[in-house]
């Protein structure tokens, strides 16, 4: 036998909308009570293909009503799960001594659900006897039922009307609000920040010193006896800071007038140098120019004269002979004449190099 009608009993709004709207989705039409005694009123009047009870209730507890229900023959055949958090194995047993199947923990899943709804259905066809005395269908209503009927269906109305549109809207303008909160209340809450800030550092006073103990009055020469001492070092210490100050002082300009003086004389004795060494190396030139027109005029004058010896002679015999004596002898005249310049030329060369090499040590100690 299918199961297509649902009672589900619950104090809980919430829990019955939430259970209702996972029930409606297995395709089952689903009615709805507060508490047990409702449950009653609704059973008396009404028929139902199964019962979600919850334990914890105002009045009577769900294990309670599960056995009324199981007494009364009209209802015995009613398969009731209970729909609690409760999920003690002590508890799962007590719940079948009062006549549950079983018990659907909050919150329900939908897994869990279907395959309680597959045990309800279990449990209807395992009935062995119809139900006794079923409740005859009600052909004709009150004005207090239709009335409550018409409540409980306007509920649901309005209930589902909440979860469909209201709700999505509710969530996107308290998305909003928190966005524009963040956003453009920070200025704001920073200066009210720095408001209150400014106002205690305003407020704020430092703490006053600890005063100081009185001190007795005491004699001026009893001050300066124990001062004196004191004083005296303080003063010869200070007079040897001024000291050491001057003397480092005094040492520091004379050190820089002394490499500034060095400096000019290095510089003047470098131009000296250099003038001297021009001129050694001037007159040097000119000696060794003079030594070698010296020894030209003697060679030439020597020449002459063996020429005149010879012409005197012997004109025949002896003109190759006084040719050849007299190129000896120039020869010879010239070979002393050029040692004599390199000679004079070394001296001039070797003075004038040594004016240079004493100008340049005496540069590189003064720098």
């Amino acid at each position: 036998m299918p199961i297509q009608h649902v009672l589900v009993v619950d104090d809980s709004k919430s829990a019955r909308l939430m259970l209702r709207k996972m029930l409606q989705g297995f395709g089952l039409t689903v009615d709805m009570a507060e508490s047990a005694e409702d449950a009653f009123a609704y059973l008396r009047d009404q028929q139902t293909d199964a019962i979600f009870m919850d334990h914890t209730m105002p009045g009577m507890d769900g294990l309670t009503a599960a056995r009324q229900i199981r007494a009364n023959p009209a209802t015995a055949t009613v398969p009731i799960a209970m729909y609690t958090s409760k999920d003690e194995p002590g508890y799962q047993m007590q719940a079948r001594a009062a006549g549950a199947i079983g018990t659907l923990i909050k919150p329900a899943m939908p897994e869990v659900l279907g395959a309680m709804l597959d045990q309800m259905r279990v449990a209807v066809d395992a009935a062995a006897t119809p139900v006794a005395g079923p409740i005859a269908p009600v052909t004709g209503l009150t004005l207090e039922q239709v009335g409550k009927l018409a409540v409980e269906k306007a509920e649901m109305v309005f209930y589902e009307a909440i979860e469909s549109q209201v709700l999505p809207l509710l969530n996107d303008v308290v998305a909003k609000l928190r966005r524009d909160l963040e956003t453009g209340q920070q200025p704001a809450v920073e200066e009210i920040v720095a408001r209150i800030c400014a106002a205690r550092l305003a407020e704020w006073r430092p703490p006053e010193p600890p005063a100081l103990p009185a001190l007795p009055p005491e004699d001026p020469a009893v001050i300066w006896t124990r001062l004196s001492p004191h004083l005296e070092d303080r003063l010869e210490q200070f007079r040897q800071q001024e000291r050491a100050d001057l003397e480092a002082l005094a040492r520091q300009a004379a050190i820089q007038t002394c490499k500034e003086q060095l400096h000019e004389l290095s510089g003047r004795m470098v131009r000296q140098l250099s003038a001297r060494f021009a001129e050694a190396v001037q007159k040097a030139g000119e000696s060794a120019r003079q030594a070698a027109v010296e020894v030209a005029q003697e060679a030439a004058a020597h020449a002459i004269d063996q020429a005149a010896a010879a012409r005197a002679g012997d004109q025949d015999a002896a003109a190759g002979a006084g040719a050849g004596a007299a190129e000896q002898t120039v020869q010879r005249l010239w070979a002393e004449a050029r040692r004599d310049i390199q000679r004079r030329i070394y001296l001039a060369a070797g003075s004038a190099a040594a004016v240079g090499i004493c100008a340049g040590l005496l540069a590189y100690a003064v720098r």
